[in-house]
């Protein structure tokens, strides 16, 4: 973690963070995160932060008026004979041999109510402590305390003090080394790391800058600066004018890892400098019973940060954009063949035309043929018969490149909208965006067959053509007929009545030869006149039928790929929320 990231965590562990949230509640936004990314982030940050909470519920519930203080250090480092001057007694074993600290050792002031927090903690070894120099400055603090209390009290009207409730207690732990050979050991202590209330890194003169310790143990808990402290023990190893050197240069390796506000403090086990000022600030620790508090806050905000460093979903939008829903619309279109349904449309309604006010003479040719919405199964006046509900219409399959474009539509569609979110949450979209395909090609299929594309399929001015064609048709053929007539008499030498003529032309044309042009002509003209008007309203018609059908493809696309992708938009914005109110920030905005 960062100095950067130390600094970004300030806020979550001062008081100023109790105005955001409680540590319930930074809890709840935790989890509720947690369970939004249970199929997004890596399972390893997802088990990290369920072992947190697992911590953080069990230290709840167990004794919150002992604070554990686990001293953390490297091989040789005097953890043991540090602990020991501090209390006053010989706690752990200390000895020339190494490691001497095989399992934590605990020395426990004010023992009562503590055997259960022990035992979670798994320490075994255990010893109570009433008396001695940290025992004394614990109850000066409480002393201090109760004085300032009273005083309080008194000016308000009450009485009541802290020595009304139960006294402050206090948990030492020597551990076993962090850099140790035996795996069991080390084990031992990077547990603890996640399980005490304060932290204290011990090192010495010769270790202090170990970049291994800095970058295994000490740079991952940047952001507990607040229940940290750094001890530069065996201080008195090094020349009296050198020393405040040496810790200033611990100090800023230590602001380097990002220990912005960890003390740094130079003591000695052998002559105990050094060690006063670290048992009154341990004393006023346990006294302020803050601690817990603080370690759980660090903890929830170191959490929240690895969460959202393994899977960030601030980059996404609150919702799908129109322009990908467009898109998706396109390509969706495209699979379920919309352009030749309303082609088909379009001719079906030219057929019919044709048929009802074409020339006489050649309808039954268009009646020999099919109607072409027929053939798609789709019914001759555009609609499914009732047999024929669930049944698949008999569109041509669609080829390589309109099924490659449906995919990639998809693929597309998945990639604009997390264009700029995390790899995690782009990985979601897409699964969210393909989750149902398979269901498309039926969806979509039933989306066309279903559509209702009957209507306003007759034009008003079929009949009038039709009535027109006909009496050009009778036109002609009684002309026809009146000449056929004649030729037969004709030919049997029968007089004919006198061929009656029309004479206001430039020459005398007999009236049966005219009636035979005009009805033909205008049959013709009607014809070509129905035809222009076919092929203009079948336009219509075929647009008409375009906008019907992309309507019910949007359908199919929200159902099936825009509402999942959306779900998963909406997962992000809460986890996006409630990551930072776990970890003390305030809640991003949204577009």
């Amino acid at each position: 973690m960062s100095p950067r990231a130390s600094r970004a965590s300030r806020g979550a562990l001062t008081g100023s963070a109790e105005s955001l949230a409680s540590l319930a509640e930074r809890r709840d936004a935790l989890v509720r995160a947690r369970d939004d990314l249970e199929d997004i982030a890596p399972s390893d940050a997802l088990a990290a932060t369920g072992e947190m909470l697992e911590r953080l519920d069990a230290r709840t519930a167990l004794s919150a008026e002992h604070t554990v203080i686990g001293f953390f250090g490297a091989t040789g480092s005097g953890k043991s004979s540090l602990m020991n001057t501090l209390v006053g007694r010989e706690i752990s074993p200390a000895a020339v041999r190494r490691p001497t600290t095989r399992d934590p050792h605990a020395a426990v002031l004010d023992p009562a109510g503590a055997d259960a927090l022990l035992d979670w903690l798994e320490v075994s070894d255990r010893h109570e402590v009433h008396d001695g120099p940290l025992h004394d400055a614990l109850a000066r603090a409480a002393a201090e305390a109760d004085g300032r209390a009273g005083k309080a009290g008194r000016a308000a009207g009450a009485g009541r003090t802290t020595g009304d409730g139960p006294a402050a207690g206090m948990v030492l732990l020597d551990l076993p080394d962090l850099d140790s050979v035996q795996d069991a050991h080390r084990d031992i202590a990077e547990r603890m790391t996640g399980m005490v209330d304060v932290l204290v890194w011990v090192t010495d003169p010769q270790k202090y800058a170990d970049r291994v310790l800095h970058r295994d143990f000490v740079e991952p808990f940047a952001g507990h600066d607040a229940v940290t402290l750094v001890l530069l023990n065996q201080i008195d190893t090094v020349r009296e004018d050198e020393r405040e050197s040496v810790r200033a240069s611990l100090e800023q390796i230590v602001r380097r890892d990002g220990l912005e506000h960890a003390p740094v403090l130079a003591v000695s086990a052998e002559t105990g400098a050094g060690l006063a000022d670290v048992r009154s600030r341990f004393a006023a620790v346990a006294q302020a019973r803050e601690a817990i508090a603080v370690r759980r806050r660090a903890d929830l905000w170191e959490a929240a940060v690895g969460l959202r460093t393994a899977a960030d979903p601030s980059g996404l939008p609150g919702r799908v954009p129109s322009a990908a829903e467009r898109s998706l619309e396109d390509a969706l279109g495209a699979a379920a063949r919309i352009d030749p349904v309303a082609e088909a449309v379009g001719k079906a309604y030219r057929h019919r035309a044709d048929a009802r006010s074409g020339w006489p003479v050649v309808r039954w040719l268009r009646r020999v043929r099919p109607d072409p919405l027929a053939r798609l199964h789709l019914g001759a006046d555009g609609s499914r018969g009732a047999q024929e509900a669930e049944a698949r219409s008999s569109l041509p399959a669609p080829d390589a490149a309109t099924s490659a474009r449906a995919s990639g539509g998809l693929r597309g569609f998945a990639d604009t909208v997390s264009r700029d979110g995390s790899d995690p949450w782009r990985a979601a979209v897409r699964r969210s965006a393909r989750s149902r395909e398979d269901e498309l090609p039926d969806a979509l299929d039933q989306a066309v067959v279903g559509a209702d594309l009957s209507r306003r399929t007759r034009g008003w001015w079929w009949p009038v053509l039709d009535v027109l064609q006909w009496l050009a048709m009778a036109a002609w053929v009684v002309g026809l007929g009146w000449l056929v007539l004649n030729a037969i008499l004709g030919f049997f030498q029968v007089p004919a009545p006198p061929m009656p003529m029309i004479r206001e032309l430039w020459v005398p044309f007999p009236l049966p030869t005219a009636l035979i042009v005009l009805g033909v002509g205008t049959g013709i003209l009607l014809a070509v006149l129905g035809g222009a008007l076919a092929a203009l309203v079948s336009r219509l018609h075929a647009a008409r039928a375009r906008r019907l059908l992309r309507v019910r493809v949007r359908v199919v696309a929200a159902e099936l790929v825009v509402d999942p992708v959306q779900s998963t938009l909406e997962a992000a914005r809460r986890s996006a929320t409630d990551l930072a109110a776990a970890s003390g920030d305030a809640p991003p905005q949204r577009v």
